[in-house]
């Protein structure tokens, strides 16, 4: 909440985390360099649209964005692309949670998500929704990127030379792979996956014969990719023209095949499925990709966030309640640790983004260049923000003033620090806190809201600040917080005691902010009405 402790790692002491873009890309330029210079070198990602695109799926497109930027720093005038691959020829495994008509899914188990109808009713398929959904996704961090479809990949062609190379060399694939397999799952193994003609099931299992002379294999329809019972379908078919799929490490390896992927990140996870999949690609006579597995994202309980089961953070949530720069400097920083990411969390993120671009607009210009908000700041983005107001004590204001009103919030900041007007950017990057402010303050604060009736021995202390705040209008914060002490002195073993009585008197909450500085903002004169309105609360 607003008052959770600020981390211990501040961007500014990063320790070197915002130069790994740079070191990534410096890595890159070496591998390329015998290129011819018309050669664009390419990064690629990928997206699974079985599910709704969340946070997760920003971090593995913005990241190697990242390193494509830096790259471009370096070598100005080599070519790039980013490509994104959507992998729409996937069999639906799991009906996702967060979805309509979860039952009317069911039976498309192991069917391609590309063939599925669309649940929302408003697309041509299920892959269809969920590709346009990443698009909107996209849209506010300013990404350049490309998509690649596996059913259009697959059916037109542009696959066949590297399936015909697969099916040529499949027993040597299918000696990489089964001895990473569970013994039960290794029998009869194969890396190809017809998407069965009787059916239309996506068929795990089983290939009985493979025919390299004339790029076909022959199987019987036995288990689908979604876990179903298949048809029982015997026949042969080709493995091109759509008419097949390989397994996802042999697939994976067929895109940087294909599509002569230089750089492509991936999770933690998938540390050992880059590794085979780089080793097939080695028996394809090619080069793996360069690239690095990053940690990962966590919600609030700690599991890894997940569109198949529906968590995660949408970036409708995250832009309601923080500047999508934010987002971009949290994606930014110490990708090789798992970071927890969660709405309730926000407000930190924020505040250490504010610190970052307070010691930005400092900067000379050499030392911005070397800045890690070089690779968050997009073209709409203020470089100023002057004043030395937190998103959390903002927070707790529109708390305090307990209103909507956006001009008489707008005026209590600017009665506390002028600065934030002083000049457009800082007052643009304000008036936008605000809005997230509010936002944040009913969505997640207002609702826990307690009233708090104190003893008789907590009104008196209650009582004595109010006295005190009355008589003493024009306090600082310092002065405030110093009296605040004082009291709990007086009546505490620890001073600092005292805070949760005035955090539930004043806020109905638990925790909140430095009190000095809070007091100042919402001004003395709110914060004794509320005070009032806490003793005079019958016991």
């Amino acid at each position: 909440m607003a008052g959770a402790s600020r981390s211990e790692s501040q961007p500014g002491n990063a320790a070197g985390a915002e130069l790994w873009p740079r070191e990534e890309a410096r890595r890159l330029v070496e591998r390329v360099a015998a290129y011819e210079p018309a050669r664009p070198v390419i990064f690629q990602s990928g997206f699974g649209p079985s599910g709704l695109p969340h946070l997760g799926t920003m971090a593995e497109i913005l990241r190697p964005s990242f390193v494509r930027k830096a790259f471009h720093l370096i070598e100005p005038s080599r070519p790039s692309r980013l490509i994104v691959f959507i992998d729409d020829l996937d069999g639906l495994r799991k009906v996702p949670e967060n979805v309509p008509k979860r039952e009317d899914l069911e039976q498309y188990l192991g069917i391609p998500v590309s063939k599925i109808p669309d649940p929302f009713g408003c697309c041509a398929s299920f892959a269809d929704h969920m590709i346009g959904l990443l698009g909107g996704f996209l849209a506010p961090v300013e990404v350049e990127y490309e998509l690649a479809r596996a059913s259009e990949m697959y059916s037109s062609g542009r696959f066949d030379e590297g399936l015909k190379l697969i099916l040529e060399k499949h027993a040597e694939i299918i000696a990489i792979i089964a001895p990473t397999l569970r013994e039960e799952n290794r029998a009869g193994w194969s890396p190809f996956m017809p998407i069965c003609p009787k059916c239309g099931q996506v068929v795990e299992r089983a290939v009985t014969a493979y025919h390299p002379e004339r790029a076909s294999i022959e199987f019987t329809c036995e288990k689908s990719a979604g876990g179903t019972s298949g048809c029982g379908f015997r026949g042969e078919q080709s493995v091109l023209g759509g008419k097949a799929k390989v397994q996802w490490k042999v697939d994976w390896a067929l895109r940087w095949y294909v599509l002569r992927v230089d750089y492509e990140l991936y999770g933690k996870d998938l540390t050992d499925s880059a590794r085979l999949s780089g080793q097939i690609l080695r028996v394809m006579d090619a080069r793996p990709p360069l690239g690095f597995p990053f940690e990962m994202l966590l919600d609030e309980q700690g599991h890894k966030i997940s569109k198949s089961i529906g968590r995660g953070v949408s970036v409708e949530q995250w832009t309601r309640y923080a500047p999508i720069e934010v987002l971009k400097f949290f994606l930014l920083l110490n990708p090789r640790r798992a970071r927890k990411l969660f709405l309730e969390a926000i407000p930190q993120y924020v505040d250490e983004y504010l610190d970052a671009v307070r010691e930005y607009a400092a900067a000379s210009e050499e030392q911005r260049r070397e800045s890690v908000l070089e690779f968050v700041i997009q073209s709409t983005t203020p470089t100023r923000f002057n004043s030395t107001l937190t998103f959390g004590l903002m927070m707790n204001a529109v708390a305090a003033l307990g209103s909507a009103d956006r001009d008489f919030i707008w005026s209590y900041i600017v009665r506390y620090d002028a600065s934030i007007a002083s000049d457009p950017e800082t007052e643009k990057m304000g008036r936008a806190l605000m809005e997230c402010a509010l936002n944040f303050y009913r969505d997640f604060v207002e609702p826990t809201k307690k009233i708090y009736t104190p003893t008789d021995a907590e009104r008196a202390q209650l009582k004595t600040l109010d006295t005190y705040l009355r008589e003493n209008q024009d306090a600082g914060a310092e002065e405030i917080e110093k009296k605040i002490y004082d009291l709990g002195r007086e009546n505490y073993d620890k001073p600092g005691k005292i805070f949760p009585l005035l955090y539930r008197s004043i806020l109905g909450q638990e925790r909140g902010p430095r009190l000095g500085a809070f007091i100042r903002l919402a001004t003395p004169a709110r914060i004794v009405e509320l005070l009032e309105a806490t003793i005079a609360r019958a016991a």
